[in-house]
């Protein structure tokens, strides 16, 4: 595994190994991407909120500009 942050404790740490690898590989694949999920329409919450003004596509067109650097073409 990853070697233990600065700010755990040894014990916490060996809990938290011991959870993960009772989870198994798929289960924390899957917390993985929900998590991810989650994170970006949270994200993608609030682009929307401080920019009412903005459809959906160009609130995600801003989301991937943001993430990625690149503009998506305009389609109409």
């Amino acid at each position: 595994m990853s070697s233990r942050p600065i700010d755990t404790a040894p014990a916490s740490w060996s809990q938290y190994e011991a959870i993960l690898d009772r989870i198994g590989e798929t289960a924390r694949l899957n917390a993985a991407i929900e998590l991810s999920d989650a994170v970006r329409t949270i994200r993608l919450d609030g682009i929307r909120s401080r920019h009412p003004e903005l459809s959906l596509r160009e609130a995600v067109a801003l989301l991937v500009a943001e993430d990625y650097g690149v503009e998506l073409p305009d389609i109409e």
